[in-house]
């Protein structure tokens, strides 16, 4: 059994996104808790407001078939396969850490590079898995956020 957080974002009709990739997760993974949900700008192109959230689960599956259901969840709501990195997303879904493994498989990667890189991952990761060490950096995923001094303010609380 392994320990998994997940990353959800949308801003195309977000809260019911959220909501209905959350009921699928809940689905698929053993569900342990979610974070609240946080409101950030669209990063790298203009667009409405993201909202973000993270769930920490536990599953059976193995990396590659984890990575799988949460694309077929994507599918399942109706997500294209978009051209551009930065655009409107209608549901992203990100699987950020499995257990303590630092894996690279199929262009996937654990612990996921969001995490260090954008406010709307960690923040939502810090506040369900305070403790919880980045198995790369080996600090935890609070002191993490500490030391990015402008993360918090940049997403608020919905």
């Amino acid at each position: 059994m392994k320990e998994i957080t997940i990353s959800l974002g949308s801003n195309i009709n977000p809260i019911f996104n959220l909501q209905e990739a959350s009921e699928l997760i809940i689905k698929n993974f053993t569900h342990i808790k979610s974070s609240k949900i946080y409101s950030s700008k669209s990063e790298g192109f203009q667009g409405d407001d993201f909202l973000n959230q993270v769930i920490l689960c536990n599953t059976e599956l193995e990396f590659e078939k984890a990575i799988h259901s949460l694309k077929k969840i994507e599918i399942s709501m109706g997500r294209k396969k978009e051209l551009k990195k930065f655009s409107d997303r209608l549901i992203d879904l990100d699987l950020l850490t499995y257990g303590d493994e630092i894996l690279k498989k199929n262009g996937q990667e654990v612990p996921h590079k969001d995490i260090e890189k954008y406010p709307f991952v960690l923040v939502p990761l810090a506040e369900i898995c305070p403790e919880k060490i980045h198995p790369i950096n080996k600090i935890s995923f609070k002191k993490m956020l500490s030391e990015k001094k402008d993360f918090s303010s940049k997403v608020e609380l919905v």
